[in-house]
C-alpha cells in the first residue's frame, strides 16, 4: 500500500509492457472492475488547442451559479494533483493515495494491465463519483474516439479546434485528426473549428444525426497586457485572460452554457456567465509572472500563431526564450516566432524527451539569436523595457514558474 504521494508518482510513471489496442476495450474492462464509476453529468471536451482554457471558463461560470463542479485535464502547470479538481481545490494527496491504492488492489485480482492515463482516469471518475459533483467537466489527454476518457456518457461533447498535433497517432491530416476528436460525439455537439472546416465537421453529424452548433462570430475584440474584452451574441465580456484566442474559447464556453440551459437542466444567469468568465484564472496560459514577464504553454504551430497574434497587439520590444521536445514541430515555430520576435534565446531543461539548446539554435535564421543551455541562467537576459514570453512547452513553463 502507497503511503505518500511520491510513491503512487513513482508507480504511476513506471514503464509498462503491455500490448497496445487500437480501441477502449481494455478502459472498459477496467471500469467494470470498479463498477463503473459515471453517475455524474459530464461536459467531455476534445481539441488541439484551448481545452484547458475553455474547461476554467465553463467551471467558473457554473460555480457562480452555485454548482460544485470536478475537472479532469491533462498536463499539469503547478503540481500534479490540479489534473483532478473539486470546484477550485485540487485533489489532496490523502485522497490521491486512498483512490491509487484502491486500483492497484483491483488490478491484483486479475491480469489486466493500463496505462499511466488510464488509472489516472479512473482515478478521476471515482473522485468525481464519490464527491457527488454536479457537473464533471472532461478534457481528453490526446484525440478523442480511442481516449481513455472516452468511456462516459455526456450532457453535451466539446470540440475547441483542430491543427496539426500528435500527428504520428491521429493522422496526418486535419480531416484525419478531426475525425478522431469527433469521435466523442454522440448526440449533440458545441464546437469552434474554423470555416474551412465547419462542411466536414457538418457532414459527419448529418449522418449520425447530431444535434451540431458552431460559435458565431465575436465583435470588437481588444487586447492589452492586462485584459481581453470583446461582445459575443448579447454577452458584453472582459477576461483577466489574455489573447484573442481567450474570445474564441470563452465564446465557445458562453455557447456551451447556452446549449445546456436550453437543452438540459442547466439553470444559470446570463450575469453569472459573466461573472465566471470574468474570474476565470488558468495557469501558464499567457501568464504575467513579473512586469513584463510572460510564460505560454504553446507547444505546437496553432499554438505558436496564437501566441504571435497577441504579440502583434503588444507596442514593446520582445523577447522570446524557447524550448521545446524533440518530438515537436520546432523549425516550423520558431520560422513563426522569428517573424515577432526581437531577440530570441534558445536554451534546454532536464527532462529526456527535451531537444538540445544548439540544435534549436542552430535551426534559428534570426539575426538576434542567442544560445543559452542552461535555462536557468536566462533569467540574466530578461530587460526592464521588453515584453519577455518563456514558450515551447508546458513541462518548460513549469520549471520557469518555479523560479
Amino acid at each position: 500500500m502507497f503511503e505518500t504521494m511520491e510513491e503512487c508518482l513513482e508507480w504511476l510513471y513506471e514503464p509498462r509492457e503491455f500490448e497496445i489496442k487500437f480501441d477502449l476495450s481494455r478502459m472498459k474492462k477496467a471500469m467494470e472492475l470498479f463498477n463503473n464509476p459515471t453517475n455524474f453529468k459530464a461536459i467531455h471536451i476534445a481539441g488541439t488547442n484551448g481545452k484547458g482554457s475553455t474547461v476554467s471558463f465553463i467551471k467558473n461560470a457554473l460555480m457562480s451559479a452555485g454548482y460544485n463542479v470536478g475537472t479532469f485535464i491533462s498536463p499539469y502547470v503547478v503540481v500534479f494533483n490540479e489534473r483532478i479538481t473539486y470546484n477550485n481545490q485540487y485533489i489532496s494527496d490523502k485522497d490521491f493515495i486512498k483512490y491509487i491504492n484502491t486500483i492497484k488492489l483491483g488490478l491484483l485480482t486479475t491480469d489486466l494491465k493500463i496505462s499511466f492515463f488510464e488509472i489516472l482516469t479512473i482515478i478521476a471518475f471515482l473522485y468525481f463519483q464519490d464527491m457527488e459533483v454536479d457537473y464533471a467537466i472532461i478534457e481528453t489527454g490526446m484525440g478523442g474516439r480511442l481516449d481513455s476518457t472516452n468511456v462516459i456518457d455526456k450532457e453535451v461533447a466539446v470540440i475547441t479546434n483542430v491543427g496539426f498535433d500528435h500527428m504520428e497517432t491521429l493522422g496526418d491530416t486535419i480531416e484525419k485528426i478531426a475525425k478522431e476528436k469527433l469521435g466523442i460525439v454522440r448526440t449533440n455537439l458545441v464546437t469552434s473549428v474554423s470555416k474551412e472546416l465547419r462542411p466536414f465537421v457538418t457532414d459527419y453529424c448529418k449522418v449520425r444525426n447530431v444535434d451540431l452548433v458552431f460559435t458565431d462570430e465575436v465583435y470588437s475584440v481588444s487586447v492589452s497586457d492586462s485584459s481581453t474584452s470583446f461582445i459575443y451574441k448579447n454577452f458584453d465580456v472582459k477576461l483577466s485572460m489574455l489573447g484573442e484566442h481567450q474570445a474564441s474559447n470563452a465564446s465557445l464556453a458562453i455557447e456551451t452554457l447556452l446549449y445546456l440551459r436550453d437543452k438540459s437542466k442547466l439553470i444559470i444567469t446570463d450575469e453569472q456567465i459573466l461573472k465566471g468568465l470574468r474570474q476565470t484564472f488558468w495557469p501558464g496560459r499567457l501568464e504575467k509572472i513579473r512586469d513584463n514577464v510572460y510564460v505560454d504553454g504553446a507547444h505546437n504551430i496553432d499554438g505558436i500563431n496564437t501566441l504571435a497574434k497577441f504579440l502583434d497587439n503588444i507596442d514593446k520590444p520582445k523577447t522570446i526564450i524557447y524550448s521545446c521536445f524533440k518530438d515537436k514541430d520546432y523549425k516550423s515555430m520558431i520560422k513563426e516566432l522569428e517573424k515577432h520576435a526581437d531577440e530570441i534565446y534558445f536554451t534546454e531543461f532536464d527532462y529526456h524527451r527535451a531537444e538540445s539548446a544548439e540544435n534549436l539554435y542552430n535551426v534559428s535564421l534570426h539575426e538576434n539569436k542567442y544560445l543559452v543551455p542552461d535555462y536557468n541562467d536566462t533569467f540574466n537576459y530578461i530587460k526592464k523595457g521588453n515584453m519577455t514570453v518563456f514558450c515551447g512547452s508546458l513541462y518548460f513553463i513549469s520549471l520557469v514558474r518555479q523560479k
